[in-house]
């Protein structure tokens, strides 16, 4: 039985919840009393507190919230830094509906029925921390702390949230490591692999350039205030080129635009790095002083013609010379790669095709070029290991770990598995900050694990979301504007602070407080680790010996004064000419590469080389890129943003034509994992053979009632290098429903 309002009321009995939720539930906010409509005239009055955004997305927003006799009522951007303007982003404008929101989860409850049968019982934290630290005890008399999974990933980016609270706990239960590369790292290592960082130049000297490259990023998604950058530029005259296989809303207002096939990349930038070498624009005076490995790059491309790139990118080769020329003649070119282009099998390898073409332009060390990826300046200056307290693990090097995209794979009934090796069962999985069961790839295969009768699944969270919808336990989470933390910038330089802007709402415990006490139910609380309050936990990640931190007089108590500091490694990145590889050169011939099992130079792999037959053969890549109104799996409760669909399929006409579809029919995707359903909208957004849903959606929201998500159809394998995901590295069929 699903789990809705009705249902909820019935399984905790319904006078006690609607008496326990008076005061609580969404209403007017007070707001004085003038006027006819005082909620709406008066709601920007009151006191502001000052708080990151924590979603996961690269503008990582400072707000203003307006509070009014303890109840938010009201949120704006803090335009005093410079990157924000006064109006959040379609999602922060959701925020108070976010927060007080009628199916918000406001006390422990314990499973009364079967697993996924909706049945709850409400329960006391006395009796949530006894039975949880009861169980857990057990498990590891008889299994090992090591039969221990914690399962969080995104759901709070602050220091305290994200890492310092839950991190402490299971350090000092000596609990199985996640390894959380669901993200990233395929790029990380392929770009450290030609500049040795993965890191570069702050966005706001995005304005000086003359050619700004968006490649494989959707910035109307995950970066909407850095547009604004974007057209500074273009009013100084600079181009706005591309390239990307999905239309995204920044692609169709560039100067050129190109749609290559999914995962492609490598052949394309191959393509224009020939064009620049062959029509003198290559920047040979760059490439002398700063790179290793040149004459094996024009060796390699020579094995490649235009026409094999033609065919294999689908782009057209006057198309891409087009886009070639006016990026060779561009003085000054900064390059945004994004993050979905590298969660496919060969991420790592087109991720180091891209960065060297920027090379080949010379397009490093300049104010208004360089490369853009992961700007991690502010949080891996971080003291990452005391803020997690990392040394309190009793068996950190041989407790062993499980990869996050392999979950599914970790919590197998019959053989479980983690990076192709089989592991000792899980016990117990507490999942925070994450909903596996709708983010990770293969939804079917994640649910029957979750479903085992023997694992016992405690959530934390303030919604019945599809993994807490399987819980043994659940413990209502607070959400982040109901306790203090810091959060990191990952696009700009940034750290800022998160006030606690209300009290937590019902008996709603934030990620610290619950780990807390938890653990001093388990006789944890013997750490002096476990014993200490949150500015405690800040001070201890602030406590860092890094150079760019030190160089800025940074402290906590600046931090809290300001609002926002900006952690500057150097400008213009790259200006020294010194980069972060074993040669301290760029490296067209990479050692790293070879010692991976891939060409040192370029690696023209496809992920159709490396799937399985049945997988092969079906005639439609999936792509799974985020959507702007939705941030991962967050936001689907929010009445105002559940207006946005997010259980669509984008087919292109073609294809659309030729399987008798049409606009808003209903269709079903398909492979060898399972099926989800979606409402198909004809778009010449995508190229032929390609299909694009929305990534996490939730299964139990499925507008066609089928209980299917995007995840249901995706890949648990992992990438090239890095371990990261593979989500787009996924092929289905398409027919109506």
């Amino acid at each position: 039985m699903k789990m809705n309002r009705r249902t909820f009321l019935q399984g905790v009995g319904a006078s006690s919840v609607v008496g326990s939720l008076s005061g609580l539930m969404p209403g007017i906010a007070s707001a004085g009393e003038k006027g006819s409509a005082p909620d709406k005239l008066l709601k920007r009055q009151g006191e502001i507190k000052y708080h990151t955004c924590q979603r996961n997305c690269a503008d990582r927003c400072l707000l203003k919230f307006t509070v009014q006799n303890g109840r938010m009522t009201y949120v704006e951007g803090a335009s005093e830094l410079k990157k924000m303007g006064t109006s959040p982003c379609v999602k922060g404008h959701a925020y108070v509906q976010y927060t007080y929101a009628a199916d918000r989860i406001l006390h422990p409850m314990e499973r009364a029925g079967k697993k996924g049968e909706g049945k709850w019982r409400r329960i006391s934290w006395d009796e949530a921390y006894d039975k949880i630290a009861s169980r857990l005890q057990q498990i590891i008399k008889d299994h090992g702390a090591d039969s221990i999974l914690p399962y969080s990933y995104s759901g709070h980016e602050g220091v305290i949230g994200k890492y310092g609270g839950p991190s402490r706990f299971f350090n000092a239960v000596g609990a199985r490591k996640l390894d959380r590369k669901v993200c990233v790292f395929a790029a990380y290592e392929g770009l450290k692999s030609v500049t040795g960082t993965y890191q570069g130049p702050d966005p706001y000297d995005n304005i000086y350039t003359n050619c700004y490259i968006s490649w494989g990023q959707n910035e109307t998604a995950t970066n909407v205030h850095g547009i604004k950058f974007i057209n500074q530029a273009r009013d100084r005259g600079a181009k706005l080129l591309v390239v990307n296989p999905v239309r995204t809303p920044i692609a169709s207002q560039a100067d050129i635009w190109l749609q290559p096939k999914p995962s492609t990349d490598t052949h394309l930038a191959t393509g224009i790095m020939k064009y620049l070498v062959e029509n003198d624009l290559a920047d040979l005076e760059f490439i002398k002083a700063n790179t290793l490995g040149y004459e094996q790059l024009l060796e390699r491309l020579n094995t490649m013609s235009y026409e094999e790139i033609e065919r294999v990118t689908g782009v057209p080769k006057a198309k891409m010379f087009e886009f070639a020329r006016v990026y060779g003649e561009s003085e000054l070119s900064v390059l945004r790669l994004g993050y979905g282009m590298q969660r496919n099998y060969n991420g790592a390898r087109m991720s180091r095709a891209i960065a060297m073409m920027h090379a080949v332009a010379g397009q490093y060390g300049k104010i208004g070029n360089g490369f853009i990826y992961d700007n991690t300046q502010a949080d891996d200056s971080l003291n990452y290991s005391k803020g997690r307290a990392d040394h309190i693990h009793p068996n950190p090097d041989t407790v062993g770990h499980v990869n996050m995209t392999e979950i599914a794979k970790a919590l197998d009934p019959e053989n479980p598995m983690a990076y192709g090796k089989p592991i000792k069962p899980i016990k117990a999985v507490i999942n925070y900050n994450g909903n596996f069961v709708s983010v990770a790839p293969d939804s079917n295969a994640c649910r029957r694990g979750a479903m085992r009768d023997d694992l016992f699944l405690v959530v934390h969270d303030f919604l019945m979301t599809d993994t807490a919808e399987l819980a043994d336990i659940i413990v209502p989470a607070a959400t982040q504007f109901e306790f203090p933390d810091m959060g990191t910038d990952y696009n700009c330089y940034h750290m800022q602070t998160s006030e606690k802007v209300i009290e937590p709402l019902g008996e709603s415990k934030d990620n610290w407080i619950f780990f807390k006490e938890l653990g001093a139910r388990m006789g944890l609380d013997r750490f002096p680790e476990m014993r200490v309050d949150y500015e405690q936990i800040l001070r201890d990640f602030l406590d860092t010996e890094e150079p760019a931190f030190r160089h800025n007089n940074i402290t906590y108590e600046q931090i809290i004064r300001d609002k926002f500091v900006t952690v500057y490694d150097q400008r213009p990145y790259f200006g020294d000419g010194k980069y972060k590889t074993p040669s301290g050169k760029i490296e067209f011939y990479s050692e790293m590469m070879k010692e991976a099992g891939y060409h040192p130079v370029i690696d023209f792999g496809l992920p159709e080389d490396e799937m399985v037959q049945e997988e092969k053969t079906l005639p439609f890549r999936l792509l799974s890129p985020a959507i702007p109104q939705r941030a991962n799996s967050s936001f689907y409760n929010v009445k105002y943003i559940r207006n946005f669909p997010a259980y669509f399929a984008k087919i292109n006409a073609e294809d659309a034509k030729e399987l008798g579809i049409q606009n808003n029919d209903r269709v079903r995707l398909s492979n060898q994992r399972g099926e989800a359903h979606f409402i198909a909208q004809v778009s010449t957004q995508v190229v032929r053979g390609t299909v694009m849903a929305p990534k996490n959606n939730w299964r139990r929201m499925d507008p066609q009632g089928k209980d299917s998500c995007t995840n249901n159809l995706t890949t648990d394998t992992l990438t090239d290098m890095g371990g990261c995901s593979a989500y787009h590295s996924t092929r289905v069929a398409i027919a109506k429903a």
